[in-house]
């Protein structure tokens, strides 16, 4: 079964097993393994499985927090489909139904994956399931299945791009973006191009290329998709214009993307399904970000606080919804309540710890400086 490992594991173990003066191989005595094993473990080389991490973790007294770094992924690539997938990367022609099935199953559950357990955790084993997936696409132009194979690439590739581009990569991000497009024209599929065109307007924001953030944005709205579609598109170039200053036509933006996001979730059969998160609870915070840069604090305040309330458990402690925190933060130092921002700063510091995301540990760092200021 896949596993989904906690990038932070191998140094973790590294230093509890220092910390309590074992050798690799008294280790590997203790927690009946073998020192070579361990040592590919510390390295990153080897993905545990949960078993031994149970062993680990009893050896070197770490209170479940080792057996906690590695989980098994049942929704994953199975054994028979990671046969399937070798097979007809070797021979094209045997692609099927069932293995373009299987493909978007796996992201449905990657994209929800990432919800929980963050961005830096899943980025690995999809980029390397992308290689196997480009390698497919390649080799099967000329099949009676490759309209859908097309397009369901074309959806791995975006949200490639997007896990590259939100851990830090921004050039792997951005090649992966101008892949997805290319798959997403030859499957004609007009709300994947659209996305890819809002998620690129993303990554322009990232960088700081506002002008660039704004027409991406706008371009995306020019293809014929969703309303869901065009609301997040809408409502990404309202941001932009707050953040050029334009307080009018944010506003107006903010509108229509309200608009919008209302008739998508009227017709929420109709969405593609990577909008599974678009809802209200998002829109309020996205608006609360725009109010933001408009230096309205208290209604920016107000915003973000009430979607971050309305979101589950696992969701809430996850690294792009510690961001939204860290925004909160820092909405209320310059609103001049330190004490608040300190309070929600330290949420915010906790899932950056708890999720290796040293993004929004960059930035958290940032408003802690605010706030001793």
């Amino acid at each position: 079964m896949p596993r989904i490992v906690d990038p932070r594991l191998p140094a973790t173990l590294r230093a509890l097993r220092e910390q309590a003066g074992l050798s690799l191989r008294d280790l590997a005595k203790r927690a009946y393994s073998s020192r070579s094993h361990l040592h590919d473990i510390e390295q990153g080389r080897k993905s545990p499985p949960p078993d031994l991490m149970v062993r680990l973790d009893e050896a070197l007294g770490a209170g479940g927090h080792l057996a906690g770094m590695v989980r098994d992924d049942p929704a994953g690539l199975s054994g028979d489909e990671q046969q399937r997938l070798r097979a007809a990367i070797t021979q094209p022609r045997r692609i099927d139904a069932g293995t373009i099935g299987s493909l978007a199953a796996v992201l449905a559950h990657q994209r929800r994956l990432e919800d929980v357990v963050g961005s830096v955790a899943v980025v690995r084993p999809v980029l390397a399931q992308l290689s196997a997936i480009e390698q497919l696409v390649n080799g099967a132009r000329h099949d009676k299945h490759w309209s859908r194979l097309v397009d369901v690439a074309g959806q791995w590739a975006q949200f490639g791009g997007w896990l590259a581009a939100t851990t830090g990569d921004h050039a792997t991000g951005r090649s992966w973006y101008v892949r997805a497009m290319e798959w997403s024209t030859e499957a004609g599929n007009p709300h994947l191009t659209a996305t890819v065109l809002s998620m690129r307007g993303h990554l322009a924001w990232v960088r700081g290329e506002t002008a660039a953030m704004v027409e991406l944005s706008r371009a995306a709205v020019w293809q014929p998709a969703s309303p869901g579609v065009h609301a997040l598109a809408t409502q990404q170039e309202a941001r932009g214009l707050a953040i050029l200053g334009d307080a009018e036509g944010t506003d107006r933006q903010l509108d229509r993307a309200e608009e919008l996001a209302l008739r998508a979730a009227d017709a929420r059969d109709r969405e593609p399904d990577w909008l599974y998160f678009y809802d209200p609870t998002f829109f309020s915070m996205q608006r609360g970000l725009a109010q933001q840069y408009l230096r309205r604090f208290d209604r920016a305040a107000d915003l973000l606080t009430d979607g971050l309330d309305q979101l589950s458990g696992d969701v809430r402690r996850s690294d792009w919804i510690g961001w939204y925190v860290c925004q909160l933060a820092s909405t209320h130092v310059a609103a001049g309540d330190r004490d608040v921002a300190a309070s929600w700063i330290a949420e915010a510091r906790e899932i950056a710890d708890s999720t290796g995301a040293k993004r929004l540990a960059g930035e958290v760092a940032q408003v802690e400086q605010e706030i001793d200021c």
